[in-house]
């Protein structure tokens, strides 16, 4: 270790106490206290060291932890996002219909109501609990499904005449009028014969309670995501279905087939 400078040392004067550098304490004793310093003398002087600051951590260490403390909470709010939105997709699929302009503008911004399951409230992808055939998976229809490659299906079994079934066939027409350009809808009236009849005959395979079949029969077909497969979904009903509910049904059958079509 190298020697401390002289102008660096600070010694106390050993009459009045006062602290001074080291190359000054001759020059004070003689004016100041009229005395020659001389070797005896200077054995009296108090020689004070100056204290070390205490050394700073280096700022580069500290940038590197704020760095690395940033990276990381990057990574946390990325993965949470990603997960929230594999877990929620309504909500990621609302975004992509708010700016495809090929979608209904009721569409933008629609989560729907039903999803895909095995009770009363949901698009079912086998035959619902009540069916004969109740889990058993479905062979869907040859025009249907040559219809859900353009568009999503609605059907309603019905006879002219009928009182208890005209309510049911009427709601279906109407809702036909508002949304016919976004879904395929088939009026099965009976007494029509020829290939209405046949079709009409051959929804019955999708009576939610099997035999005996009763009309109004009301079905809807779409194409929904169950567990990351594109799956026909289906729902039907016998008799009435309140209008607020059918068109919900209606809705959410165009919304999902938008958003899993090919097409796309």
């Amino acid at each position: 270790m190298t020697e401390q400078k002289q102008d660096d040392i600070w010694v106390i004067c050993p009459k009045c106490k006062i602290k001074l550098k080291q190359n000054h304490i001759s020059t004070h004793m003689k004016h100041v206290h009229k005395k020659i310093l001389d070797e005896s003398s200077e054995t009296l002087i108090q020689t004070t060291i100056p204290k070390k600051r205490k050394d700073r951590k280096p700022l580069r260490s500290i940038s590197k932890a704020i760095i690395g403390l940033i990276i990381i909470i990057i990574v946390v709010v990325a993965a949470s996002t990603f997960a929230y939105f594999t877990t929620n997709p309504k909500e990621s699929n609302n975004n992509s219909n708010d700016t495809d302009p090929n979608v209904a503008p009721w569409m933008k911004n629609y989560t729907p109501i039903y999803d895909v399951g095995t009770g009363s409230n949901n698009f079912w992808i086998n035959f619902p609990g009540g069916n004969p055939s109740v889990g058993q998976s479905v062979e869907h229809l040859t025009w249907i499904t040559e219809d859900l490659e353009e568009k999503p299906v609605v059907f309603v079994v019905h006879k002219t005449g009928c009182a208890a079934c005209t309510p049911q066939a009427d709601r279906v027409k109407a809702f036909r009028e508002i949304y016919g350009e976004d879904a395929v809808f088939y009026d099965l009236d009976i007494p029509l014969g020829g290939d209405i009849e046949k079709k009409a005959y051959e929804t019955f395979y999708y009576d939610p309670n099997g035999e005996p079949n009763y009309i109004a029969l009301t079905g809807v077909f779409t194409l929904i995501n169950e567990g990351g497969v594109v799956k026909i979904g289906w729902h039907s009903w016998e008799g009435n279905v309140a209008d607020a509910t059918m068109e919900n049904w209606i809705k959410d059958a165009i919304y999902y087939y938008n958003i899993n079509s090919e097409k796309k």
